[in-house]
């Protein structure tokens, strides 16, 4: 009989050193955990459980702070992060749905979250008001980071989970690089 080890339930993953990256997101921890928290008390109004919506936010809030402890001119270009791989998923339906809410999605769940999106995104203490295309926009980059897997992203983790530095490590971790700023990643 085989049995699943736990770590393969986790994701390693590589994620920018510099916070600025997900700083523009970070609101969006609040906006979900609020959003969570109404779809806890209405369940069949919302397009995903609260679980989700709670996972998504408490996951942006982590990296953000993990980031954020390290001193600024201390900090490494790559950090390695363990993302477990529901909190990946959560994270992909979130975006999903806050496309949804952003379009003219029909249905009745659609409609309560981009309700309760428009509400939040114009009544939070933010610089500006927020639409809910622009939370997708804004959460599209650490979905993108965190689920990006390539074999430069698998030869840096390994070398750095290890904590150590091979010839093709500087090559793997360039790759890994230039796949963020492929995808719109400031670094």
């Amino acid at each position: 009989m085989t049995t699943k080890s736990p770590a393969a339930l986790e994701l390693p993953r590589i994620v920018p050193g510099n916070p600025a990256w997900i700083q523009h997101a970070l609101y969006l921890s609040e906006v979900l955990g609020l959003t969570a928290a109404a779809a806890h008390f209405r369940p069949s109004e919302y397009p995903l459980p609260a679980l989700a919506l709670e996972t998504a936010g408490e996951v942006i809030g982590e990296i953000a702070a993990g980031l954020t402890a390290a001193a600024e001119d201390t900090a490494s270009p790559a950090v390695l992060y363990v993302l477990p791989v529901w909190a990946l998923k959560a994270l992909q339906d979130v975006l999903a749905a806050l496309h949804a809410a952003a379009g003219d999605g029909n249905g009745e769940e659609a409609s309560a979250l981009r309700s309760t999106l428009v509400l939040l995104g114009e009544s939070l203490d933010y610089p500006r008001v927020r639409t809910p295309a622009e939370m997708a926009a804004d959460l599209e980059p650490v979905v993108a980071v965190v689920a990006l897997d390539s074999p430069a992203v698998r030869a840096a983790v390994t070398d750095l989970a290890l904590n150590r530095w091979q010839a093709g490590t500087e090559t793997a971790l360039t790759e890994v690089y230039a796949q963020w700023v492929h995808l719109g990643v400031p670094l």
